[in-house]
């Protein structure tokens, strides 16, 4: 009897690499690559509240699948302005923001943390900074850091004077 114990677990153990494929995950990742275009990715943060957002994508299997069409998706036809203020907007209803980097250093100590950013984290769409996770914007001068912008509580995007 104690032999035909052993053979049946020679057998379960012969039978593992058959059933390995039968579980269905290989464990390997699927990347979906570039993402259509004025989509976003729903699994980084994307909301329909970002006006330059056309709809909302999720990486499922290795393939962009749309979750949701967004409605106040500006497009090229320009944005809300900036602080209250109107403005035209830029490509994808995006607004511009260049400070003066003039007096810009490096090397501030200490480093910034969230929500603090680096100013260059609100040049490329005054609209949307305020959707990322920083509340404050600052610049590098000989002083130390220099506030240049903020988001006020209602999320708009609002320039120092």
């Amino acid at each position: 009897m104690p032999m035909s114990r052993w053979k049946l677990v020679i057998m379960a153990l012969g039978a593992l690499p058959a059933l390995g494929p039968a579980c269905g995950s290989s464990g390997e990742l699927l990347l979906c690559g570039q993402i259509p275009e004025d989509g976003c990715p729903i699994g980084r943060g994307g909301t329909c509240e970002d006006a330059t957002c056309a709809a909302l994508y999720d990486c499922v299997e290795g393939a962009w699948t749309e979750v949701e069409t967004c409605s106040g998706f500006m497009g090229a036809g320009g944005g809300g302005g900036v602080g209250g203020q109107g403005g035209a907007g830029g490509a994808g209803g995006c607004t511009p923001v260049m400070f003066d980097h003039s007096s810009e250093v490096t090397g501030c100590m200490p480093d910034l943390q969230n929500p603090d950013c680096p100013a260059v984290a609100a040049e490329t769409c005054a609209e949307t900074a305020c959707l990322s996770d920083c509340l404050d914007f600052f610049l590098c001068t000989k002083e130390g850091w220099k506030d240049v912008a903020y988001c006020d509580p209602d999320g708009v995007f609002v320039i120092v004077p």
